[in-house]
């Protein structure tokens, strides 16, 4: 399964008009859960930085199982994306970054005029990226479905059976609103609210690099 485009973002309005300050709500989320940690992302090698704004498939999937044990809701999440991710709208940009991606060319075809290849299609249908956007410091594509399809878009293939690799969820929570999960597209880790018994699950994985975070501005410095 994927997870399903949404035109009605009333499920997001519990935490749109959240009174805490903007830079703490764009880096941790809403105010009012009773702890919060940083999830670290992978790094990008062995002596680079770690990735911005994305959880690896690894890392991701890690995250969603423990936060499945943390909600009712877990077949009833919403999740947001970015809308400038240049994956999702496809065009010349795209193009070029997998014209090399393909079956190989027959050779004859070396001594004639090439037909230049159509563009690339967008991700999703105009219906979704011309539709309503939920605003929370960006622009934001809605989804829904069960937490265990997080990241699964349903997003067109570049062509040439070549995946559409896009971007980790950037907001998560459950319709129950047990937890909230914020990827802010400049961090190098992700922010988890949610009970203390979550974040106490969360700091006992293994799997996940997660330290502790006070909620307020200080602790962003």
């Amino acid at each position: 399964m994927t997870l399903r485009p949404l035109a009605d973002m009333s499920p997001a309005d519990w935490f749109l008009d959240d009174n805490a300050s903007g830079v703490l709500r764009a880096n941790l989320g809403p105010s009012g859960y009773e702890s919060y940690v940083r999830v670290l992302h992978s790094p990008m090698g062995p002596d680079d930085d770690r990735y911005e704004g994305h959880l690896d498939e690894s890392l991701l999937a890690a995250l969603t199982d423990v936060l499945a044990r943390h909600t009712a809701s877990a077949d009833d999440c919403y999740f947001a994306l970015w809308d400038g991710y240049g994956q999702i709208h496809g065009g010349d940009a795209v193009g070029f970054l997998i014209r090399f991606s393909g079956p190989p060319r027959w050779p004859g075809r070396i001594f004639g005029k090439e037909k230049p290849p159509p563009p690339v299609p967008p991700a999703f249908p105009a219906s979704v990226l011309e539709g309503p956007k939920l605003s929370f410091f960006h622009d934001y594509l809605l989804f829904g479905g069960p937490l265990t399809d997080a990241g699964d878009w349903g997003a067109a293939s570049y062509g040439h059976s070549i995946r559409r690799d896009i971007n980790s969820p950037n907001l998560m929570w459950p319709a129950d609103h047990a937890w909230f999960v914020t990827t802010n597209i400049e961090s190098t880790w992700t922010a988890v609210g949610g009970t203390a018994a979550l974040i106490d699950d969360l700091l006992a994985d293994d799997r996940l690099e997660v330290v502790r975070t006070r909620y307020d501005e200080g602790a962003l410095r």
